[in-house]
């Protein structure tokens, strides 16, 4: 008994990870040739909202935040125009997923705009989704091809920044060392912080011969 229970338990965590993979923008040509598409990029505001209330039900009944890190944006506060005159004076180039203006995808993203350390190497792609009202709901970020040490490095500060504001994750899986990843292809590190009012998820993955790609996503579960 208790091996199938681990057996099913290994299976779901590697469920959750390839599924989060395949929604990463790497993957889009890949889905596009299965014909698959992404959930959250297609329907209206209103039908996107409402696909993000089943992930957000996870959170019902947890405390609220202490604080809201979100690289450097105000979730329920930050408006799509609020955006689009950040990525003005940064200089940085935006545009609507698939035709949807409540979602955002901005490209090369030096770090110290998102609020991060000039250490950190630029984001290759920082998405947004806002809700249907105007207000910003997620913030997804989003590094590859990454030497390991650097990602490393950037992990562990990224996770300290965490710490120091939320307290230690809810959840944790795997461990963000050379040691670690050396095991083989798709090792990944991944913290969890979960609160009734948000979430925040730093995932650091091996990606085979590509290097690593690291994620983070800042999330608010209510309006």
């Amino acid at each position: 008994m208790l091996k199938w229970l681990a057996a099913v338990a290994a299976f779901a965590a590697f469920a959750v990870l390839a599924i989060g993979a395949l929604h990463m923008p790497f993957a889009r040509p890949l889905l596009a040739k299965l014909g698959v598409g992404c959930p959250v990029t297609k329907g209206t505001p209103r039908a996107v909202d409402d696909a993000r209330a089943i992930p957000a039900a996870m959170y019902i009944g947890k405390p609220g935040a202490p604080a809201r890190p979100a690289a450097g944006f105000e979730l329920e506060k930050t408006t799509l125009a609020d955006l689009e005159a950040w990525a003005k004076r940064q200089g940085i180039s935006c545009a609507p997923l698939r035709g949807n203006e409540t979602l955002r995808a901005c490209q090369d993203v030096d770090a110290r705009a998102l609020g991060e350390p000039p250490t950190f190497p630029p984001a290759e792609e920082v998405t947004f989704e806002f809700r249907a009202s105007g207000t910003l709901a997620v913030v997804t970020v989003l590094r590859r091809k990454l030497p390991l040490a650097e990602a490393n490095a950037m992990v562990a500060e990224s996770s300290k920044r965490l710490r120091e504001v939320l307290g230690a994750p809810a959840k944790s899986t795997g461990e963000n060392t050379a040691a670690h990843f050396a095991k083989g292809p798709l090792q990944a590190f991944q913290e969890e912080y979960e609160f009734g009012n948000y979430a925040a998820t730093l995932t650091e993955t091996r990606i085979g011969d590509l290097g690593m790609l690291v994620r983070e996503q800042y999330f608010s579960p209510v309006p």
